[in-house]
């Protein structure tokens, strides 16, 4: 089968705190009732907590492609609180990010070695098309489920790598893929960095971190709480606010899954907010929602569009 290996993208493409390894699968479910609230697209989540960040995560990088046609791996890492690749800073428009979906318990062993073929090694533009098969796998095993994000080099898949481009988003390799691509797995729960080294910038967004006391979530630490450098917070509400108007600074207009995403990725614990305070601070901070590429993307009220920085 030819090979017309100039279809796959260029650059720009494409997150706690507990130790990897084996866990109960998720169970999946439709959610109709979320794509109704504003999750249209998403087609499984699991019932209970585990796979929820790693969900969110691979979907909002999904609605991010949709929405600017390309994503910046780098920012996307740093909303989920996980440094970036240096190994993607340096290819720059050369980087070309591939999903693997998978089991936990696989993850752990191709993050020591790698990718091994078989009969090929397939990967995917789309996280969406991994999340299928982490979902496939991690019942097929009755384990936990993984997605493994590589960052390949264009000019190496372009020349010296065999593989077929199956569909316009699917990739069969014929060779095995090195571990050092890996920069980072989907695990349930959590998003981990893997690369062999972080870049500098951007830097990680921070967790927050909140305790119960006399029925009422609190900043774990003294408040004002530092959110960023010109930016802190004294009570959750605030600090949910302030986390949506940086997304949106940084994006210019996000779906909802980005925010909700990246505000879940850093957040500790997770239930410390309803689905609907999520909802309810997205309604009071932005003006009404416009529809991207089949999207509903919402930005900060007052016309605060700003270009995407990914």
């Amino acid at each position: 089968m030819a090979k017309p290996k100039q279809g796959i993208e260029r650059g720009g493409q494409a997150g706690a705190h507990e130790q990897p390894g084996p866990a109960r699968p998720p169970q999946w479910r439709r959610n109709r009732k979320l794509a109704r609230g504003g999750f249209k697209g998403l087609e499984y989540m699991p019932r209970q907590r585990a796979g929820w960040n790693a969900t969110l995560a691979a979907y909002a990088f999904s609605a991010r492609r949709a929405i600017a046609g390309k994503v910046g791996l780098d920012l996307w890492a740093a909303m989920h609180g996980c440094p970036a690749s240096a190994r993607y800073a340096e290819l720059g428009e050369d980087a070309v990010v591939l999903w693997h979906g998978t089991s936990d318990v696989r993850a752990e062993r191709i993050r020591q070695v790698g990718l091994r073929r078989k009969r090929g090694v397939w990967a995917t533009l789309e996280p969406k098309i991994a999340h299928g098969y982490t979902r496939g796998r991690a019942v097929q095993y009755g384990t936990g489920s993984a997605t493994v994000v590589l960052v390949l080099d264009r000019r190496e898949v372009g020349t010296g790598l065999d593989y077929d481009q199956e569909t316009p988003e699917v990739v069969r390799f014929h060779h095995d893929l090195p571990a050092e691509w890996i920069e980072y797995v989907l695990w349930d729960g959590r998003v981990e960095f893997t690369g062999l080294r972080r870049a500098r910038k951007p830097s990680p967004w921070g967790v927050a971190r909140f305790k119960k006391k006399e029925g009422e979530w609190v900043p774990l630490s003294q408040p004002p709480v530092r959110l960023d450098r010109d930016r802190s917070y004294s009570d959750l509400g605030e600090w949910l606010d302030l986390s949506i108007e940086r997304i949106l600074t940084f994006l210019g207009s996000a779906a909802a899954i980005e925010i909700f995403s990246s505000v879940y990725s850093t957040l500790d614990p997770w239930d410390a907010l309803r689905h609907r305070d999520v909802f309810d601070a997205i309604e009071r901070l932005c003006g009404e929602p416009r529809r991207r590429r089949k999207l509903k993307v919402f930005s900060l009220r007052g016309g605060n569009d700003r270009r995407s920085r990914v």
